[in-house]
């Protein structure tokens, strides 16, 4: 099975890399999933938030990501902008799914969605959001690295 983002990036993960379509991929949830443009455009932003050199993009853009704050921080900023996590209530399994899926149907009762969810923790450790952000993307790309990289052809 492929695996982002990257969430992902989960990272998200996570972006539909179909050149010339619309942003417009709402499935009825209110997510739109978000193309290679936006993945670009967010890293750029997430960089200059957390003040990556050089060197640690050009590592981000390899799936590469330290245990260490400013990747942590990164991370959680690129899956804040694709609206796939956010401080308080951590990670949105639904969203995650849909944004994977490049705006097709998904069943939320299959493998892919039970392994996010199984990533996407209630933050019962108590972490600050840049780790716990960390920690679900890192779960996910570990099982699944595969499928985000497709997602986001990056």
């Amino acid at each position: 099975m492929k695996l982002f983002i990257l969430l992902l990036s989960l990272t998200l993960a996570f972006a539909d890399h179909h050149e010339g379509h619309s942003h417009d991929h709402d499935h009825g949830s209110g997510y739109v999933v978000k193309t290679h443009e936006d993945l670009v455009r967010f890293r750029n932003i997430c960089a200059e938030q957390v003040h990556a050199s050089a060197e640690d993009v050009a590592k981000y853009v390899k799936w590469d990501f330290a245990d260490e704050e400013k990747s942590r921080c990164y991370l959680k900023c690129i899956f804040e902008h694709f609206g796939l996590f956010d401080a308080t209530h951590g990670f949105d399994v639904h969203k995650i799914h849909e944004q994977l899926a490049g705006g097709s149907h998904v069943d939320h009762a299959d493998e892919v969605h039970q392994k996010i969810a199984d990533c996407a923790d209630n933050n019962a450790q108590g972490s600050d959001a840049c780790t716990w952000a960390y920690r679900g993307g890192m779960c996910f790309m570990r099982s699944n690295l595969q499928l985000v990289q497709q997602s986001v052809k990056a």
